[in-house]
């Protein structure tokens, strides 16, 4: 399993989410078999995102369309965000724990 792991500084939490909520770069469709949204307790405008994949391929092609398709736009990180996301593709290498395959 491999997470294709994101963080988004955000101007505005529930902006940000109507956004995110109309899958923009088609996840649903690129193999994402789960998604995951966290938020900062200290800080509410700092979002997590982590989308597993089951191959580090098809992670890597969403990431490149999210960075073509959505972030390369003005009005996305003018309006939603106050900085460019970061992101990275992690293997997952083991598991312990409620869920535990």
């Amino acid at each position: 399993m491999f997470t294709l792991q994101i963080s988004y500084p955000v101007r505005d939490y529930e902006a940000w989410k109507k956004v995110f909520d109309t899958d923009p770069a088609g996840r649903a469709a690129s193999g994402a078999r789960s998604v995951r949204v966290f938020r900062d307790t200290e800080d509410q405008n700092s979002v997590a995102v982590l989308l597993d994949f089951d191959t580090k391929d098809v992670a890597t092609v969403f990431l490149e369309r999210l960075r073509g398709q959505v972030w390369n736009k003005p009005e996305v990180i003018g309006q939603l965000m106050s900085a460019p996301p970061t992101a990275r593709i992690l293997e997952e290498v083991g598991r312990e724990g409620q869920g535990a395959g």
